[in-house]
């Protein structure tokens, strides 16, 4: 079921970049200093099963709760991505030394295009993953990788600080409305 929400999810998300115009770009003092390296590619990638292992080793409450947020955190970022087109600026991936990564960056590029970045949905999943494996053993290391991943966003150049901070108060937001939600469906009327 993540899996397909994943699909399904990445379809409206590139369809939706093909049809806006970049009108913004948020970079910082900040990204400027971040260093783009290549070799974070591997944690991005990691992204896609870390989201679908989250789904599948969180208790029946948790998913449910990881689902409604996930989904409210892209409508959300629709509507952001709609309103405020931004540009990310990325290095040629010509620039790459290792032949292996500059094919996936290249690839990754011409499937993402540098647009549709804040708020990250990257690190607003990725948070909303932490969250819904909060309560297993391993938490530490859960958002040990969590964290990492969310980094690479910006040593790969997938996003600027900005969208990382907006995805990160996303999944905040998305994470108390669903909290207050399930909370609200178990008061007794």
């Amino acid at each position: 079921m993540a899996l397909l929400g994943l699909v399904a999810g990445l379809t409206v998300f590139i369809a939706l970049q093909r049809v806006v115009v970049p009108r913004y770009v948020w970079v910082t003092w900040l990204d400027e200093q971040i260093p783009f390296v290549a070799q974070s590619w591997w944690l991005y990638a990691a992204f896609f099963p870390f989201v679908v292992l989250a789904a599948a080793y969180a208790s029946a409450d948790r998913f449910r709760r990881f689902g409604s947020a996930t989904c409210l955190a892209f409508g959300v970022a629709l509507v952001c991505f709609w309103l405020f087109p931004e540009h990310v600026p990325r290095p040629d991936p010509v620039t790459i030394d290792n032949a292996f990564l500059q094919q996936r960056l290249a690839r990754l590029w011409q499937l993402d295009l540098p647009s549709n970045g804040c708020p990250s949905l990257h690190v607003a999943v990725t948070c909303l993953a932490c969250a819904g494996l909060w309560n297993r053993p391993g938490r530490w290391g859960i958002g040990l990788a969590g964290l990492l991943i969310c980094l690479s966003t910006l040593t790969l150049k997938q996003h600027t600080a900005i969208d990382v901070a907006a995805g990160a108060l996303l999944a905040l937001v998305c994470t108390l409305a669903t909290y207050r939600q399930g909370r609200a469906a178990h008061v007794p009327a």
